[in-house]
């Protein structure tokens, strides 16, 4: 009987263990939508930041970069390079002009993004057989203006090396077909493996990764700040009967948030790229969902343990806006990570999109398959593991200063209490 007593009461404990994790679901979702800053951050961020950042990128490349040409020869000859640096694609002549200062001008005003300057004896020192130079000065502000001119200016001088060789061993008796073997011995022909389109197809799949990381993120640190500043004593839960046990706790929050950004990882990482013609070379969209499963739960858990140390809602943005632009230059994007100092390298690995980029880059991209992204996958679910163990850690190390702020509160509200007894009992006697 003993036995089925104490079977009855676990039972009795586990549906209402239950019942409480699917109110506190039920109420978590409510606060988020009731929440203008949640709204903001889980939706209205997440459906139009991966719009605007696509549209902006959507030109795929850059094209006829505007550029100034000082042609100090006045030749035919430095006429026929300007003409073949104003055809390629990279950049356009926009001005010539008679000086360098008048140029430098341009180019410090916006007008141009770089210089060719063509010195006097350019012809006279190519007919006469002897090496000349063209001098390049390129906008640095951005790295597209550099790499435009650099391709162009490069072709062009290799052309027309090409063509001034052809014609000196014509000269002396070849025919035109062997002049053209002879000056260009192999042709190298261009097989672009990835990013067949351009920048976007580069660089919006990573920026989709972070979107989603920093999104969860946020609008978790949002809402513990909230919560912390209606409690009195500043706790991560609301007074309520059903918020109690740390596992209910943590699950009926995350779970929540799940529940949000499973179509929001969708709409992010299907529909968005299908939208901007981006490469999805992934099996199907399951194996993308798959992958990205645990992607999602560790960026929450790691989220509810961060905001453990938020007391109100603006701690959050703060600190996650501060952090954006680190964790991105982390993931690889602008500097490849095996150059990257074993520091730096090793602590991105906190993050849950360095993996969640390379693994989703690699299979959308690539077309990697789950096989090949496995390792990516497994060290997901570790962070998974690792961040719902902190979470439990944290919330109980704040439902433990709970108690301990109530328990000297009461010892000071009694001291206050007996002081006060005390010197009524005085002014009676």
């Amino acid at each position: 009987m003993k036995v089925i007593k104490n079977l009855k009461s676990q039972l009795k404990e586990n549906r209402l263990a239950w019942v409480d994790m699917l109110y506190i679901y039920r109420k978590e979702l409510f606060n988020i939508f009731t929440d203008g800053g949640a709204i903001i951050i889980f939706l209205v961020a997440t459906l139009i930041y991966p719009l605007v950042v696509g549209f902006i990128y959507n030109k795929e490349l850059l094209r006829d970069s505007p550029i100034a040409v000082v042609d100090n020869d006045h030749s035919a000859l430095s006429r026929k390079y300007i003409r073949m640096i104003d055809a390629t694609p990279e950049t356009q002549v926009t001005y010539q002009c008679f000086s360098m200062e008048e140029a430098k001008q341009l180019q410090k005003h916006g007008k141009v993004h770089g210089i060719i300057h063509i010195p006097k004896g350019f012809s006279k020192s190519i007919n006469t057989g002897r090496q000349t130079y063209v001098n390049i000065f390129a906008d640095v502000t951005s790295f597209f203006w550099y790499r435009n001119l650099s391709v162009a200016t490069s072709y062009v001088s290799r052309t027309m090396g090409y063509e001034i060789e052809a014609k000196g061993l014509i000269a002396k008796g070849s025919t035109y077909d062997d002049a053209v073997r002879s000056v260009r011995k192999f042709i190298p022909q261009e097989r672009v493996l990835y990013n067949p389109g351009g920048y976007p197809s580069f660089i919006l799949p990573i920026i989709l990764i972070i979107v989603i990381q920093q999104t969860i993120l946020m609008g978790t640190g949002i809402l513990a700040g909230k919560t912390s500043e209606r409690s009195k004593w500043k706790d991560l839960t609301p007074a309520n009967v059903h918020y109690k046990g740390l596992f209910r706790i943590i699950f009926g929050r995350a779970l929540a948030i799940f529940t949000i950004y499973i179509p929001i990882s969708i709409y992010v990482l299907i529909l968005v790229p299908h939208m901007f013609n981006l490469p999805q070379l992934a099996s199907g969209p399951w194996d993308t969902l798959w992958f990205i499963l645990p992607f999602i739960l560790a960026s929450i858990f790691l989220g509810m343990t961060v905001s453990t140390f938020f007391y109100h809602r603006e701690n959050a943005l703060v600190v996650y806006i501060a952090t954006s632009i680190p964790i991105l230059l982390m993931t690889g994007f602008p500097w490849p990570r095996e150059a990257m100092p074993n520091f730096w390298r090793n602590f991105s690995y906190i993050f849950p999109s360095t993996f969640g980029v390379q693994g989703f880059v690699r299979m959308n991209t690539m077309g990697a398959s789950l096989v090949e992204i496995s390792w990516e996958h497994f060290c997901l679910w570790v962070q998974v593991g690792i961040y719902f163990v902190t979470t439990f850690f944290a919330y109980r190390w704040r439902l433990t200063r709970k108690s301990r702020i109530k328990a000297i509160e009461d010892r000071r509200r009694k001291r206050r209490n007996r002081i006060a007894n005390q010197k009524l009992s005085d002014n009676l006697s």
